[in-house]
């Protein structure tokens, strides 16, 4: 945990329930009676400032420009993938504001966990928020707002020695289900593969397993191989690929530049025929990169206070996007 001190919204639809449209960023407001009639669930995914009956709910910078909070603490849990540019967040905003800023890692399923049991006040995540946790937070009266504040591209990584160039989606699901396990295979040589993953509570985990392991079969019961190693931070997977012969791993965009020459990123097809693309921030900005996502703050409206509010104008501002892009994730405005 990092203590900062004296220092410094995919859009996923367009939705027009209640006839109001908002600029610039859509809100999207999901119904219990529409989305969830089962669980009664009305989690509402919204970035606009305006709760489902279109009234104001207070969050935008028009009543707390440059307001001062002195003596106050933000505390921020989750994705360890945004870890790097939320301290370079905290900084630049305390820095203006003042205050105290608690920074977190420990992954995107403890950043929501925390975010859900009253415990932070904010939470990272590197993947969407799940079914499982949206009916929590409707049991347990909370009001969840998404934001997505940047995108970011997966990035697979192998040692040194390994001969490929390229890998597709379905060999890569192949080798974390255990299906593909000597490099030969793919053209590399005659040697044992070695994969390295992150574990459940990573949400780089959640969104490798849904989208690659299970080939974004959302009815999948597919799960890692025994064989593949779960580790619990992007720096171990670093670690394992560039200390070891014949590893294969994934990490954020942004930890490329800090990884290190000991790996060598491979570029990546969405099918087996086609021509790989490397992971930059020019191929996740025109979505040509098959392995790009969206990263995310929630947070719980019943507890929304003015300085997590103008912590998320900072985030959204031309400094706090800037940020971003120096830690290697590409804007989202």
């Amino acid at each position: 945990m990092f203590l900062i001190k004296n220092i410094k919204k995919l859009n996923r639809l367009i939705t027009n329930i209640t006839g109001i449209v908002k600029k610039p960023f859509i809100a999207i407001f999901v119904l219990a009676a529409l989305l969830f009639p089962a669980t009664g669930c009305s989690l509402i995914y919204q970035d606009s400032g305006f709760n489902v009956q279109g009234e104001k709910t207070g969050s935008s910078s028009q009543n707390i420009q440059k307001a001062q909070f002195d003596g106050e603490i933000l505390v921020i849990t989750g994705s360890t993938t945004m870890l790097e540019v939320t301290n370079m967040w905290a900084e630049a905003f305390m820095s203006t504001n003042g205050s105290e800023v608690t920074v977190n890692g420990g992954g995107s399923g403890e950043g929501i966990n925390s975010l859900l049991n009253g415990s932070t006040d904010l939470a990272n995540s590197s993947r969407e928020i799940q079914d499982k946790e949206k009916q929590i937070a409707w049991d347990n009266g909370r009001d969840i707002r998404e934001y997505t504040v940047l995108m970011d591209g997966l990035a697979i990584i192998v040692s040194k020695n390994v001969m490929i160039e390229q890998i597709s989606i379905e060999q890569l699901s192949a080798i974390f289900r255990g299906q593909t396990t000597n490099w030969k295979e793919l053209g590399g040589n005659d040697r044992p593969i070695v994969a390295a993953a992150r574990d459940s509570t990573s949400g780089t985990g959640e969104y490798f397993l849904q989208e690659v392991v299970r080939l974004g079969d959302k009815n999948s019961d597919s799960e890692y191989t025994d064989m593949c190693l779960l580790l619990q931070s992007t720096a171990e997977v670093v670690n394992v690929v560039g200390g070891n012969d014949d590893a294969i791993g994934f990490i954020g965009l942004g930890y490329l530049k800090i990884a290190g020459d000991n790996i060598k990123p491979v570029k990546v097809t969405k099918y087996l025929s086609g021509q790989g693309v490397a992971a930059t921030v020019e191929t996740v900005r025109d979505k040509s990169y098959p392995l790009s996502r969206g990263l995310y703050i929630y947070a719980d409206l019943k507890k929304f206070s003015p300085l997590s509010s103008a912590y998320i104008d900072f985030v959204y501002s031309k400094q706090g996007q800037d940020a971003g892009i120096e830690a290697g994730f590409v804007p989202v405005k």
